[in-house]
């Protein structure tokens, strides 16, 4: 029996490895022979650079850069193949760098991932994938952006700090001081959900609340959004609101598709063609994903998702681990041959995140449900 472990991390609690790890130790109390494949994914959101990194045997560069909060920081991406720049938007604009009371995509910024793009520039890199999930931001892109040379005036046609309250400001679109080497460059955006780019679908809709913006905030911040989207039309005459995945990372991938010709792609897709899944699945009976919460945003291309779909269309079945579920019948075509939760009884979510917590309670799921599968005789 062949069995394939391809799971995002548990964020706040364990990596993609350690879930893995974990898995493989129940099916193994089961079926101790049984041959397992571990393998690590994400799809666009926090660690996304290093495991293609890693995959790529590629090197990793550390550079000091700002927070979204514009705080010095000393951040890291990821160099593969001598010409391409592997980053995560988190890294420099994560959520994660933030105490919960800091956080408000209002005043956040990607700015500080625009340097560590401009960097890798510098050094020669004139291609890129970068990992758009996990940020702390609401700016259309108009952060990093401004880190590689736009400006963004209102109409005054005085220069606005790059953060989410400006984009209502927002009244002409300065290229004049971009560096030269940007139009040189081509850009992958690995987008974790597929969202618009405004409207009740949109970046603010959906993602905002999660980054600290009050029912109010988000109304402004999606305002803004749409005033955005007219000036790019006026600036360019491109349509964002159409593009799918435009709404990623707090409609950075938008901006990124509208003003520097970023291609958005959804990133766990990307990921799996990166590390040869198709062909890591080949032969396997089952394959095992999961993620620390299953919601609504699953179903709009996260990794268990994107491995589902994968493996069902080579007639694979997959189980998804989850630390919660929340979206039971969310989706006509579930890819899923089973969803479970892991948690053994309520609990709080500082107990649910207790790495050894998570830990032994995937360790038991698994093992339960292998258990199930032998006593009936499937394996």
């Amino acid at each position: 029996m062949k069995i394939v472990i391809a799971s995002d991390k548990f964020k706040g609690s364990l990596t993609s490895s350690e879930v893995a790890d974990a898995i493989s130790e129940g099916i193994c109390t089961v079926f101790p022979s049984c041959k397992i494949a571990k393998v690590s994914v994400a799809d666009g959101g926090d660690g996304t650079a290093q495991i293609i990194t890693d995959s790529l045997q590629g090197i990793v560069r550390e550079t000091e850069t700002f927070d979204a909060l514009r705080r010095l920081v000393t951040s890291s991406y990821g160099i593969v193949n001598n010409d391409t720049a592997v980053i995560d938007i988190a890294s420099a604009s994560g959520l994660a760098m933030l105490k919960p009371e800091e956080r408000n995509p209002m005043s956040t910024s990607t700015f500080g991932t625009g340097l560590l793009i401009r960097d890798a520039i510098d050094l020669g890199m004139r291609k890129f994938l970068i990992g758009v999930g996990g940020s702390a931001t609401n700016d259309g892109g108009i952060g990093l952006l401004s880190a590689l040379g736009f400006i963004f005036r209102n109409q005054e046609g005085c220069p606005l700090p790059p953060s989410g309250k400006s984009l209502n400001e927002i009244s002409e679109i300065d290229d004049s001081a971009v560096i030269p080497e940007l139009w040189k460059c081509q850009f992958d955006i690995l987008c974790d959900v597929d969202a618009h780019f405004y409207g009740p679908q949109g970046a603010a809709y959906v993602f905002a609340p999660q980054k600290g913006a009050s029912p109010d905030e988000v109304i402004t911040l999606d305002n803004g959004l749409r005033n955005f989207a007219k000036i790019i039309r006026q600036y360019n005459g491109k349509n964002v609101q159409d593009v799918p995945y435009a709404g990623a990372a707090g409609a950075a991938g938008g901006g990124m598709w509208a003003l520097i010709n970023a291609r958005l792609r959804p990133g766990i897709g990307t990921m799996l063609d990166t590390i040869g899944f198709e062909d890591i699945i080949e032969g396997a009976d089952l394959v095992i994903t999961g993620e620390g919460a299953v919601d609504r945003q699953t179903f709009m291309g996260k990794t268990p998702y994107g491995v589902a779909m994968a493996a069902n269309a080579k007639n694979i079945p997959t189980i998804l681990l989850a630390g919660s579920v929340n979206a039971f019948g969310y989706q006509d075509d579930n890819p899923f041959a089973g969803v479970y939760s892991i948690q053994p009884r309520p609990v709080d979510l500082q107990t649910a995140l207790q790495k050894e917590f998570a830990y032994d309670n995937l360790r038991h799921t698994a093992e339960q449900i292998f258990r199930t599968l032998k006593a009936v005789g499937i394996y």
